[in-house]
């Protein structure tokens, strides 16, 4: 399995209950693609949301 939510494009169709849980509550987005993830780990480019 990919290391990234960037890589990670085919787990979307795939399993899309396990895709919810890690962009779930999105606390940092990804500056390079634009995803959002819980995790800053599961982003290429994270940056931290601002609450």
């Amino acid at each position: 399995m990919s290391k990234t939510l960037c890589e990670m494009k085919k787990l979307l169709k795939a399993d899309f209950k396990l895709y919810r849980q890690l962009v779930c509550d999105a606390t940092h987005v990804c500056t390079k693609c634009g995803r959002a993830a819980n995790d800053k780990k599961l982003l290429c480019k994270p940056e931290r949301l601002k609450e």
